[in-house]
């Protein structure tokens, strides 16, 4: 006869064993649950965009900001494109249309839109490989003869699109000089992490870029006639933003969100030979303001003054490089009306093209943005 109480013990084994399974597969799904979402979040983060709805129409499509990534040079032996056209704009100001538009007809960004690999995060987890339909910041074309740059003012994300409005993130959005060479570009915050240190940058950021603290700790040095004649330009480096250093050298490090200067920024690539020139893109006030309210920033007191330093900003350079403006280099800063490409469309645009030189008979679609803006009473 069979031991009673050994058979029950066994059972109890066999049921307490199934049981441990069971919480085992539970906690590992709970675990690895939170590491994609984690995961997610971290790449969300590394993209430096916004949270968008989608979009009404092609125009007011907006791509997630990609972060401006530390990759090698290409084969190539320079840096910097012979000429670069930056347009600038407030948020929610056309900017996006208009860069992507003169993308397409330079020949710097595909019609169809490009595939973007995201960089590894703060893990190393590997980045997400998107779709990129607009010029959400950059377009260089294959021959490198001409770079797109699109840059919002302010542009990036404190942690999430509700950070953006946070007054105590917001005041800490920073002016920087300039907006350096992607392959130099880093943001701050990501300046510790391993995935990034274990990319140096390429030696042309130090050579060619000049973004290297020694270059601006020794233009401090030098004073009279040396420092004019080092190099030729001893007084015009500097890093663009906050020099990096020990791993982190020869990369310009960014925050998370940030304004670029105009002015500036026109003088960093002339001071390193390059032909720029930079379209501030304008659209109706009120309007712009409630697009703006509506994707990037729901705080009403923030988004004013957002929007205030960005046209101090733009009038600065419009004043410096305008075709009235009071010193050298005039015509390199121009004015583009949103509101006069949807009324006049080709004909306007044309006009932009021939005053920068580009020659394209490129049109694209135009939906006028504002109309869902505008009420029939009105």
């Amino acid at each position: 006869m069979p031991d009673l109480s050994r058979t029950l013990q066994q059972r109890h084994r066999r049921r307490f064993g199934g049981k441990l399974w069971v919480i085992l597969v539970f906690l590992l799904g709970i675990y690895f649950g939170w590491s994609s979402y984690v995961i997610g979040i971290s790449n969300i983060q590394a993209i430096g965009g916004v949270y968008l709805d989608p979009p009404s129409n092609k125009n007011e499509a907006i791509a997630l900001s990609r972060p401006l990534t530390s990759v090698k040079p290409s084969g190539s032996s320079t840096l910097f494109p012979k000429r670069i056209i930056a347009i600038f704009g407030t948020e929610s100001s056309g900017s996006t249309f208009l860069a992507t538009t003169l993308g397409i007809a330079t020949g710097a960004f595909p019609a169809n839109g490009t595939y973007v690999t995201l960089p590894p995060d703060r893990h190393g987890n590997p980045g997400r490989t998107i779709v990129e339909r607009v010029v959400a910041k950059r377009a260089m074309s294959p021959d490198r003869s001409i770079e797109i740059q699109h840059l919002s003012l302010p542009w990036g994300m404190w942690f999430s699109p509700k950070g953006n409005c946070n007054p105590e993130y917001a005041k800490h959005t920073e002016v920087v000089e300039a907006l350096v060479p992607e392959e130099c570009f880093r943001f701050e915050h990501e300046a510790s992490w391993p995935s990034r240190l274990n990319v140096t940058a390429p030696e042309l950021c130090r050579e060619e870029a000049h973004i290297s603290v020694w270059n601006v700790w020794g233009k401090k040095s030098l004073s009279g006639q040396a420092a004019k004649s080092s190099e030729g330009r001893g007084t015009s480096w500097s890093c663009g933003s906050k020099c990096g250093l020990g791993l982190n050298a020869g990369y310009a490090l960014y925050p998370r969100r940030f304004f670029v200067n105009i002015s500036s920024h026109v003088e960093w690539y002339l001071s390193r030979g390059v032909d720029i020139t930079a379209i501030v893109s304008v659209r109706d006030r009120s309007i712009s303001h409630r697009g703006k309210m509506r994707v990037h920033c729901k705080n009403e007191t923030v988004a004013l003054n957002e929007e205030s330093k960005a046209r101090d900003i733009m009038r600065e350079a419009l004043k410096i490089y305008g075709n009235n403006g009071k010193y050298g280099n005039k015509g390199r800063a121009m004015l583009v009306s949103y509101e006069g490409l949807m009324s006049l469309k080709d004909e306007y645009l044309f006009e932009v093209y021939n005053s920068l030189g580009i020659d394209s008979i490129y049109s694209p679609e135009f939906h006028d943005g504002n109309e869902k803006y505008v009420s029939k009473n009105n």
